[in-house]
């Protein structure tokens, strides 16, 4: 073999040489590195599950503070969530400053409202988050109301309102009541053109943006509350006697309990047009189809008798006297029994200090109501008296800012319920009241108080017919000359005479044990706002 084959021999064995000893070094290096490998994907695995973990308590920690903080519980509507959600964020952002100024429940510093539905408490809460009014936040509550508590307001109900401005200090009533008696057995709708002219006056944001949450809550559907449910079992005879309530509230016959979803599609529609409204008047196209619902002998009478509801600014009663001022609404509300049974007990009390203000005010309250030519049944041979329902019918709205602009709207559809007939093409359940502003009615008495060295400022209002203005009076007492406070002065001690009490004013006056406390009130004290409500009112406040 010749040296070079030989060289390029040995080159070829080396090469190969060194090829196997590649090869084993890999498969050495391989063998010991599995384990390394594995152990980090242990490491990793531990990592992810140990990450996973922290969440799932994270997650638990802020669901259980949520539950006891009362945002999810009861979720009566379809927005209850977002808002706790919501909420909880707002209230821990800022731990420092919640450490340093802390209030009791019921105390918030910039704006609160008080509605009977916490959904609609929320939507007012969310409108003056966003810059708007006391006024644009009522007329947002008042829709979502006329939405998912049909029993007590609807767009074919009426209002009374008060609003006091916290710089000029001063106040003005509107009532929303048609003047005219309804030639109808339902009344003629006057709420949307009185909010019109609400907003008008005191609204700062757009009209259309205050419809949003209620046309959602109509197309996209609402949950029933403990309180839609309760009217809706004690009245089932009148909702399934009506093709409209029957349809929104009975499935296959069966009435739809705490927690079930409605939709009414056509009111949701309706509340469309009426975002486009640019006077007091309803839209053509509302006019049309609230007149085509009726029938063909009656089109043209009702549409004559809705063009004439034409609100003005009216005339409040109020009260002057030692440094306050009491405002109420007027004819037809029952303002003025309020206004004249709490003078004729302030201005008295001095003198008769040895008698309790209950009692005095009892004995005034019989005089101030007869005097005003209402009393109750069977006191007299008389029957020309008007004899008011005693019933709890009706919604109140409060809404106050810290610069002490309040608003007190106190809405009704007569009885609950209303009519009972549900217009088909609009879903607008019209009222029973038939009588316009004519008599006085005991059904509203929206009122606002201004007192003391730092004019503090109280609105409230109440539900329960025949008694409100003794109610009220009450509470206004309490406040003002027992100096309790907001909550002590509307669950102040009441002087109940019995349920068999012998005296027919028991009944009228709310005096029965039986008898539920519905009074709302809110106050504006120290750039803070207060609200307080009886124990058996079932009421919300939202406030920020």
């Amino acid at each position: 073999m010749t040296p070079l084959r030989q060289g390029v021999r040995y080159q070829r064995l080396q090469e190969a040489e060194n090829d196997e000893q590649e090869e084993v070094t890999v498969h050495l290096y391989s063998r010991s590195s599995r384990p390394v490998v594995l152990s980090r994907s242990r490491d990793a695995a531990l990592r992810i599950c140990s990450s996973l973990l922290l969440l799932v308590v994270a997650i638990g920690f802020v669901l259980y503070e949520l539950e006891y903080e009362g945002g999810l519980d009861p979720p009566w509507n379809i927005s209850t969530f977002s808002a706790a959600i919501k909420t909880h964020d707002t209230h821990h952002h800022h731990p420092a400053e919640e450490e340093d100024h802390r209030h009791l429940v019921g105390t918030y510093h910039q704006a609160a409202a008080f509605t009977d539905s916490e959904c609609c408490s929320e939507v007012a809460r969310d409108i003056m988050e966003s810059g708007g009014s006391v006024v644009d936040a009522g007329v947002a509550a008042v829709l979502c109301l006329a939405v998912v508590h049909p029993h007590s307001v609807s767009l074919g109900g009426i209002f009374s309102s008060i609003y006091f401005n916290g710089i000029t200090q001063n106040a003005s009533v509107l009532n929303a009541i048609p003047h005219e008696a309804s030639p109808f057995p339902y009344g003629i709708p006057a709420l949307l053109q009185g909010l019109w002219q609400l907003h008008l006056r005191h609204g700062r944001k757009q009209w259309s943006d205050l419809f949003s949450p209620a046309i959602h809550l109509a197309l996209e559907g609402f949950l029933v509350d403990s309180s839609l449910h309760t009217a809706l079992q004690e009245n089932q005879v009148k909702v399934m006697s009506s093709e409209g309530l029957h349809a929104l509230f009975y499935d296959q016959n069966i009435l739809k309990r705490v927690g079930a979803s409605v939709r009414n599609l056509q009111l949701g529609h309706i509340l469309e047009h009426a975002r486009t409204m640019t006077d007091s008047s309803l839209p053509r196209e509302l006019i049309q189809k609230l007149s085509g619902d009726m029938k063909i002998a009656d089109r043209e009478i009702f549409t004559e008798t809705l063009s004439k509801v034409l609100l003005n600014r009216e005339d409040l009663v109020q009260l002057h006297i030692d440094g306050l001022t009491l405002y109420s609404s007027s004819t037809p509300t029952a303002g003025s029994i309020l206004i004249n049974a709490f003078q004729e007990v302030y201005g008295r009390h001095g003198v008769n200090a040895s008698v309790s203000i209950s009692d005095l005010l009892i004995n005034v309250s019989k005089t101030v109501y007869t005097m005003t030519g209402v009393w109750p049944p069977h006191i007299t041979a008389n029957q020309s008296a008007r004899l008011p329902d005693l019933s709890p019918v009706g919604s109140n709205v409060l809404v106050a800012d810290s610069d002490g602009d309040v608003v007190v709207i106190s809405l009704t559809l007569n009885s609950t319920f209303g009519s009972g007939f549900v217009c088909p093409s609009t879903g607008i359940l019209l009222s029973d009241f038939v009588e316009g502003s004519a008599p006085l009615s005991f059904w509203a008495c929206p009122s606002v108080l201004l007192f003391g060295d730092d004019n503090h400022i109280m609105g409230l209002a109440s539900r329960g017919g025949s008694s409100i203005p003794y109610t009220l009076a009450r509470v206004l007492l309490h406040h003002v000359l027992l100096q309790m406070d907001l909550t002590e002065s509307v669950n102040g001690t009441v002087a109940h005479l019995g349920p068999g009490n012998s005296d027919p004013w028991s009944k009228y006056l709310g005096l029965d044990s039986s008898a539920p406390e519905m009074v709302m009130a809110v106050e504006v004290q120290a750039e803070h706002v207060h609200v307080a409500s009886g124990r058996d009112c079932s009421c919300y406040p939202a406030g920020l």
